[in-house]
């Protein structure tokens, strides 16, 4: 018997309206997926366990400039659901949102609800805001830094495993920003002739780079 918790239960019962006997499918705290079905209030009883490979074991980092108002949650949602493994909030040079106290300890639950949905067997990590300075220090080699410049390879050309992608703000990368990533050694990839949003980047990037990475570890 598990016993679901109280927001995926009022998600289950009063926006799905489901009914005891009713299947599901439910992932435990030590990351096994299970057939049950509804046992009224927020229990579920254990049908049969399932197989459920988390991806092809591909990790990927997303290093995302915290974009304004709300969208730093769709940004984590989309790439928890999609299947990135890290998400760094990035202090960019030309970001105007600094994280208040609290930010990442929601940003965190928005992880595990959406792990959850998208029956992730693993959720993953949100770190703590870091400066740009520190992050291509950190990376180096491993890392893609997403441009709008000229003649740039797509991602999919350039991502290699472990990734770790790095999306800017709105007002684009600073010059300085740009010469720390060539001294690091991070390379520079494309997402295509278009123009996009800041957390539309970072879904896009994770999404594509996942498909990419995943279509080599398939061969």
């Amino acid at each position: 018997m598990l016993e679901l918790p109280s927001g995926e239960a009022n998600h289950v019962l009063k926006v799905l309206r489901g009914k005891n006997g009713d299947p599901v499918e439910v992932v435990d705290g030590a990351g096994r997926l299970f057939a049950a079905r509804l046992c009224g209030g927020r229990e579920a009883a254990v049908v049969e366990g399932l197989a459920a490979p988390d991806g092809a074991r591909v990790e990927i980092s997303l290093y995302q400039a915290v974009p304004k108002g709300g969208r730093m949650d769709l940004v984590v949602e989309k790439v928890t659901e999609v299947g990135a493994t890290r998400i760094v909030p990035l202090l960019a040079e030309r970001g105007i949102v600094n994280p208040r106290e609290g930010k990442v300890w929601r940003w965190r639950r928005v992880a595990e609800a959406a792990a959850r949905q998208s029956l992730r067997l693993s959720v993953p990590e949100v770190a703590e805001p870091v400066s740009f300075e520190d992050a291509a220090s950190e990376v180096g080699e491993a890392g893609v830094l997403l441009h709008n410049a000229p003649d740039l390879k797509p991602v999919e050309a350039v991502v290699q495993s472990p990734a770790s992608l790095f999306v800017g703000p709105e007002g684009g990368w600073g010059e300085g920003e740009l010469r720390l990533a060539e001294e690091a050694g991070i390379t520079f990839g494309g997402l295509g002739p278009y123009r996009l949003r800041s957390e539309t980047a970072g879904i896009v990037a994770v999404a594509r780079a996942l498909a990419a990475l995943e279509s080599r570890v398939e061969r």
